[in-house]
C-alpha cells in the first residue's frame, strides 16, 4: 500500500490503520487526460481536481487481526453450510419436486421453442404452407431451416406432414436441428 497517496485517520484497538483515499478513480488523480481531448480533457468525475468528492476509507489490517477476520468468514461459512445440508436433508422431497416441476417446465419451454407440444411429439410440414401459416402459427407451429413443425397436423391440401418424437433428444442434450432435423424433412412424403 502506498501512503504516500493516503490521508492518515486513525488506528482502532485492533491495530487497524484507517486512510482517506481523495484519488479520483476516474483520472488517477491528474484532473484531465488526453484522451479527453475532444471533450475538454477535464475529467468529470472530479471537475479537473484530481480529489474525490467524498474520500474512500481504505483500512489496513495487521496480521493477527487479518487471520482472526479470516478465521471468522470460514466459521460462518461452514456454519451456513451445515444449515443448508440440514435444510436440504429435512426438504429433500420437496427440493425434488420442486427440481422435477422445473425440469418438466424448461422441456415444454424447449418442445414448444421446436414447435412440438408438451410431450415433445410434433410434425413436420412440407408442401403449399402459405396458404395456412397463419392457422398453423396459431397452433402453435415454428418456422425452423426452411420448414414448419407444429404440434397438430395440417395433412391435406397439398400439405405433407411427418410425425416426430423430439423428447428423448432434447431432454438428454443430444439434438441438433441443423444435424438431425434435416433426416425428417428430407423423408417426408404423403
Amino acid at each position: 500500500m502506498n501512503h504516500m497517496e493516503l490521508q492518515y485517520v486513525k488506528i482502532d484497538k485492533n491495530g487497524t490503520k484507517y486512510f482517506y483515499d481523495w484519488k479520483c478513480p476516474r483520472c488517477a488523480g491528474f484532473g484531465q487526460a488526453e484522451k479527453w481531448r475532444y471533450t475538454g480533457s477535464v475529467c468529470f468525475e472530479c471537475g479537473g481536481t484530481g480529489k474525490r468528492r467524498i474520500a474512500k476509507i481504505v483500512k489496513e489490517y495487521t496480521p493477527e487481526y487479518w487471520a482472526k477476520l479470516e478465521a471468522r468468514r470460514q466459521a460462518k461459512a461452514a456454519k451456513e453450510a451445515a444449515e443448508r445440508e440440514k435444510y436440504e436433508a429435512e426438504h429433500a422431497e420437496e427440493i425434488a419436486a420442486e427440481r422435477a416441476e422445473a425440469d418438466r417446465k424448461r422441456l415444454e419451454y424447449r418442445f414448444a421453442e421446436h414447435g412440438c407440444g408438451k410431450d415433445g411429439v410434433g410434425y413436420v410440414l412440407t408442401g403449399n404452407t402459405f396458404k395456412v401459416k397463419d392457422e398453423i402459427r396459431k397452433a402453435g407451429g415454428k418456422w425452423i431451416y426452411g420448414r414448419w413443425i407444429c404440434p397438430v397436423d395440417f395433412k391435406g391440401n397439398g400439405i405433407f406432414s411427418k410425425r416426430i418424437d423430439i423428447s428423448s433428444h432434447i431432454s438428454t442434450g443430444m439434438y441438433n436441428w441443423k444435424d438431425d432435423g434435416y433426416d425428417f424433412y428430407d423423408d417426408v412424403t404423403d
